[in-house]
């Protein structure tokens, strides 16, 4: 029976892969973990990994030094069999060549945030996912092709629409439901999610935590702030714990905590967070809003924020004005 590749960088992805597996009764499963600098991402993605049996893992570590005849050799060794499906997210240099040269019956992108409606619409619909550069060209002397041709297709939680010879693939998160939703106990506590925005360079530091100040004097009540985990906890942020406003760092998916824990949120306030996919097919009859910044305020890149915003109200959730 013929092997299925998960190529993985991101804890949902894991999350994503695992739901594939059960959704397409796999077997033969192989993760491949590409690893960056961030230590809690990496351990995050390990913790995630156990949760099922896998036949074969590999970890593909960040490194400078030589980064390109690694990448080469590397790809030359995982394309060597053929592999029943290939399951992806993200399409960096290094998915672009692995996925040229690999010989596969399907491949299928695993969604990995809102970055999904981006790549779906600016390379997979614009038939630009093969777009020329010439720093391509030193691949070919190494034997090596960088034309994807294999039609891709989506495992999305996504409202996206079938194209050419590429199928949406509707992903609900049922085995996670069913594994989980037991005994789930509801509380009366806010929880607002954070996101990198300032480390990004999407928002000043002075517009974020006027955001938050403006939740905390809307909502009220216990609230508990549970950081990304490529945020950067800083002073100002710890400054803010007391009676009423908890600081807690989970160390995985916000999903997985959730379910984990037991909890039933009754509230979920963040501002542009994939999360909030994920959350409103788990957690149905949760409130959740998301804070709006007004374009004027957005650093760079304001119309993909607008867009990213656009996409989050299609789901139905309240629309916070600061």
């Amino acid at each position: 029976m013929m092997e299925n590749l998960f190529i993985v960088k991101s804890p949902l992805q894991i999350i994503n892969a695992i739901e594939a597996i059960e959704y397409f009764k796999l077997e033969n499963n192989i993760l491949l973990i590409l690893h960056d600098d961030n230590k809690k991402n990496s351990l995050s993605m390990s913790n995630i990994a156990q949760m099922r049996e896998w036949d074969i893992i590999l970890h593909k570590k960040k490194v400078k030094k030589v980064k390109f005849l690694r990448d080469i050799f590397f790809i030359k060794k995982i394309t060597r069999k053929k592999y029943h499906y290939v399951f992806t997210s993200h399409i960096t240099t290094f998915h672009r060549l692995l996925l040229s040269n690999v010989s596969a019956n399907r491949i299928i992108y695993l969604d990995d945030g809102i970055e999904t409606i981006v790549r779906y619409k600016d390379s997979i619909l614009k038939n630009n996912l093969n777009k020329f550069n010439v720093k391509y060209l030193k691949y070919l002397f190494f034997g090596l092709k960088f034309n994807i041709c294999y039609p891709i297709h989506f495992f999305t939680y996504f409202d996206l629409q079938d194209f050419r010879n590429s199928k949406i693939i509707r992903n609900d998160l049922k085995h996670f439901q069913k594994k989980y939703f037991q005994n789930m106990q509801e509380d009366e506590v806010t929880y607002i999610l954070g996101q990198p925005l300032v480390k990004v360079g999407f928002l000043t530091q002075d517009d974020y935590f006027l955001a938050i100040d403006r939740i905390r004097e809307k909502k009220g009540g216990k609230i508990v702030y549970i950081p990304h985990r490529n945020e950067i906890i800083s002073e100002r942020l710890k400054s803010y714990e007391g009676e009423n406003f908890e600081l807690r760092d989970i160390n995985m998916p916000v999903e997985l905590y959730f379910l984990e824990q037991k909890i039933y949120p009754k509230e979920i306030v963040s501002f542009i967070t994939t999360a909030f996919f994920t959350l409103h097919k788990l957690y149905s009859k949760t409130h959740m809003c998301y804070v709006y910044i007004p374009k004027e305020k957005i650093l760079r890149d304001p119309d993909i924020i607008e867009n990213h915003y656009a996409s989050i109200a299609k789901l139905g959730i309240e629309r916070l004005e600061l």
